[in-house]
């Protein structure tokens, strides 16, 4: 998963991939994103999401497929970019080395959780005096 970059229109299908694999992945052009990446929806909808409300740029870190992913959205035209970089993953060979991947784990997510920015609160005339 490392330096994944797909272009998705609103209906999140992949309308471009922007990587060097980009040939191995061509067949997932015109198809959802979903599609390339199963399990992903309910962590990376909300970025997209956001970013789209906002129009600007998305950046986590989340848990996916055994290890801590980089995901940096941003809006192009009526499209958005998704880059994904995969940091860390799980490491299954003993129990010494997958205690030590998921202490990488958690400080990599705790490292990017306080750097995440809340979505912005909707405004509302009520609020004002």
């Amino acid at each position: 998963m490392n330096g994944q970059a797909f272009v998705v229109d609103r209906d999140d299908q992949i309308v471009h991939v922007g990587d060097a694999n980009g040939t191995r992945r061509a067949p997932y052009l015109g198809h959802s994103l979903w599609t390339y990446l199963p399990g992903a929806r309910p962590l990376l909808d909300p970025y997209l999401e956001a970013a789209r409300e906002t129009d600007d740029v998305v950046e986590s870190t989340i848990f996916y497929a055994g290890g801590t992913v980089d995901v940096r959205i941003a809006p192009v035209e009526a499209c958005l970019a998704v880059r994904l970089e995969r940091r860390t993953e799980l490491d299954l060979r003993t129990l010494e080395t997958l205690a030590a991947s998921l202490r990488s784990i958690e400080a990599e997510l705790a490292a990017r959780g306080h750097a995440r920015r809340d979505r912005p609160a909707p405004a509302s005339p009520r609020a004002l005096p």
